[in-house]
């Protein structure tokens, strides 16, 4: 059974779906599955970068076994050791003992760690001297270093052009049939699982991200290749998801609006946030959103933070602290470098003061480049019919529409 599919001539993709698993890392729901790459090139010398999850390895092998049509593997170039794409290394490894493994030092390491084997005689380390001639191709090495793991590399190949670029540019989704983004709307297909993928995975390495930046813009790219999602060989397409990291990696904003996350255990805060939300939009706010943090997971809320550039957080106050929920989200912002934001904040409570809109404002206080709009707003058990919430749209709609003529 194998169901290899060309990229280029001499350069296939050999991965496969995941339809199974419901969370990726146990952790992030994935209600439309994953792809795990990973690809061969045949030349001369053959080749295979990285492997894939042991939940799809028997195709994984056949493909590698169908391609080789009995000759043997020389090269098996790991740039990423999480076992997403490294759980079927050791039976690859073992399958072909000539092929001599490429890795990082760090990436060496983990394979101890992961199989509790040697196999030090098999190792050439990465470093970004090193280049491999398969015959026509060549493959060279860079350090991609906490993008998202520290033995990150990503291979170039010269010859076809081709970016092997371990987890960066990938999303989560299965692939329908073709490899290509080009054959779908991957604009409808993906974009919110590539936002919900980056913002979970990638987002705390903004830093590093702009550093791996500042080396995939100096290459010739024909055809992208991460270790998630569809294959880009389009230029414009190529162009502009490097752009969207680009602007993610330094937390600018997508677009100048507003995400109103809420934590509403009767539905009183809620209906604040979507008075506010109302009270924007008659403003001329475009393009908001209603977040409710008790019926989705923070992993769906989070790329929300990513997009826009300001936020509301309403919560109430429970057992005299913080809606549990709400504090989650919060200390997800603080963990993943959260910057570059305008924030508001509402605080409900019924029998106690505003200790929740006290909680959440020194926590947004520690982070990074952000400016929180006046004091906290404080509801008492329900909205009233006052003004408190049309001055607070008012404070926000004036602060966008200020920051779109800047």
């Amino acid at each position: 059974m194998h169901n290899e599919q060309k990229v280029t001539d001499h350069i296939y993709w050999i991965g496969g779906n995941d339809f199974v698993s419901t969370r990726f890392e146990n952790l992030i729901p994935i209600s439309r599955g994953i792809s795990y790459n990973s690809y061969f090139i045949d030349d001369e010398k053959t080749a295979v970068l990285d492997t894939v999850d042991s939940v799809i390895r028997d195709v994984f092998m056949d493909n590698v076994s169908h391609l080789l049509h009995g000759r043997q593997l020389d090269y098996i170039v790991i740039n990423h050791m999480e076992p997403d794409h490294s759980g079927s290394l050791l039976a690859l490894a073992r399958a072909y003992p000539e092929a001599k493994i490429i890795a990082t030092p760090q990436a060496q390491k983990m394979i101890g760690q992961y199989f509790h084997v040697t196999l030090k005689d098999r190792f050439l380390s990465t470093d970004e001297k090193l280049e491999i001639s398969l015959g026509t191709h060549r493959l060279r090495f860079l350090k991609a270093p906490m993008v998202h793991w520290p033995e990150v590399t990503f291979t170039y190949e010269e010859t076809e052009k081709v970016l092997f670029s371990a987890d960066a540019f990938g999303t989560f989704g299965v692939l329908n049939g073709s490899v290509f983004a080009d054959d779908v709307d991957y604009e409808e297909e993906y974009l919110p699982s590539f936002r919900k993928y980056y913002a979970n995975i990638v987002a705390r390495y903004g830093m590093q991200v702009q550093m791996a930046l500042k080396k995939v813009e100096k290459l010739d790219i024909k055809y992208l290749c991460s270790l998630h999602g569809p294959v880009f060989r389009r230029k414009e397409d190529i162009a502009g998801i490097t752009a969207l990291y680009r602007k993610w990696a330094s937390w600018e904003p997508e677009e100048q609006s507003v995400s109103i996350f809420f934590a509403s255990p009767y539905g009183n805060t809620a209906m604040a946030a979507q008075i506010l939300a109302g009270k924007l939009a008659a403003k001329g706010v475009k393009n908001l959103k209603l977040v409710d943090l008790c019926s989705s997971s923070i992993t769906e809320a989070f790329p929300e933070v990513l997009r826009r550039s300001h936020m509301v957080l309403a919560a109430v106050t429970m057992n005299m602290g913080l809606n549990p929920v709400m504090n989650a989200v919060l200390d997800l912002c603080h963990e993943m470098d959260v910057q570059n934001r305008t924030i508001a904040i509402v605080g409900n409570s019924s029998w106690a003061p505003n200790v929740s809109g006290k909680l959440m404002m020194e926590k947004v206080q520690n982070w990074k480049k952000c400016t929180v709009l006046g004091e906290p707003v404080h509801i008492s058990s329900a909205p009233a019919d006052d003004d408190t919430l049309e001055k607070l749209a008012g404070l926000i709609a004036d602060d966008i529409m200020k920051e779109k003529k800047a």
